[in-house]
């Protein structure tokens, strides 16, 4: 039979086993009763769990009032309703009869704060569009201007225009777009020694004179150091095509004039 904690009297358990009982203290509530000596070992002992039943029942309780607390705030950012909280704490401290004024103004700052970034969102646009027009605009000139030239000259349009395009820009003088020699840092050029700016004509001419650009015109009223006496030297048969001519033309006097590029093609 199994030995009892606790009982009321020593004669509820037969007298040889009597001597195993020591009477209850005030401490553990058992004033009045006897308890059963039980040595403790590895651990087992005889102890009163109400107590600590009654501890953990409430340890329970109170995670799981935690857990439901902690869900109603599981979207929450903590560092911004902490923000959210100070910023609370300090309209709080405001009398709008005395401060109506500051909360007028903090009203109009952020809203001037917000016109400011918008504007400035539109202004940054507006440039890079006008900056794009322009491009557009240089291009569509310069090309323009540089092709008619270039066909009046009986210069290989297709092979000259790139180093005209290098050497212009287009500036807005008088409210108009005209097209400007330049050199190689950007410096407008100069015709002559009365300080007439370099047009595209007068380039064209000069580049026609050139070793380098002479053998891109047609050999025909050519002069300077670039004049050939024939497309391919001396020996060489009548050059074909026109660089003044259609784009078929330019191609055949592209191909008379410089063989060699046809042969690495």
């Amino acid at each position: 039979m199994a030995l009892k904690a606790v009982i009321e009297k020593l004669e509820d358990v037969s007298e040889g086993l009597r001597e195993e009982y020591r009477p209850g203290t005030a401490d553990e509530g058992k004033e009045g009763k006897f308890v059963l000596n039980v040595e403790s070992v590895e651990g087992y002992a005889l102890e009163d769990v109400n107590g600590l039943k009654t501890a953990l029942g409430k340890e329970r309780t109170q995670r799981e009032k935690l857990e439901r607390d902690v869900v109603k705030f599981k979207d929450l950012d903590p560092d911004k309703a902490r923000a959210a909280l100070e910023e609370l704490e300090e309209l709080k401290k405001i009398d709008p009869n005395k401060e109506a004024d500051k909360i007028a103004n903090s009203k109009f700052e952020a809203a001037k704060a917000q016109l400011l970034e918008k504007h400035n969102g539109e202004i940054a646009s507006r440039d890079e569009r006008i900056g794009h027009l322009a491009g557009t605009v240089q291009q569509l000139l310069v090309d323009q201007v540089a092709t008619a030239a270039l066909a009046e000259a009986k210069g290989a349009v297709d092979l000259l225009l790139p180093h005209v395009q290098r050497h212009t820009r287009v500036k807005e003088t008088d409210g108009k777009f005209v097209v400007e020699v330049v050199d190689g840092e950007g410096n407008a050029r100069i015709a002559d020694s009365k300080g007439t700016p370099m047009g595209i004509k007068d380039l064209i001419s000069e580049m026609k004179a050139s070793d380098t650009f002479g053998r891109a015109f047609d050999a025909s009223g050519q002069s300077g150091s670039g004049m050939q006496g024939s497309a391919g030297g001396p020996g060489a048969g009548p050059q074909k095509g026109s660089f003044g001519g259609s784009p078929e033309e330019r191609r055949d006097a592209i191909k008379s004039k410089f063989p060699e590029l046809s042969q690495a093609g």
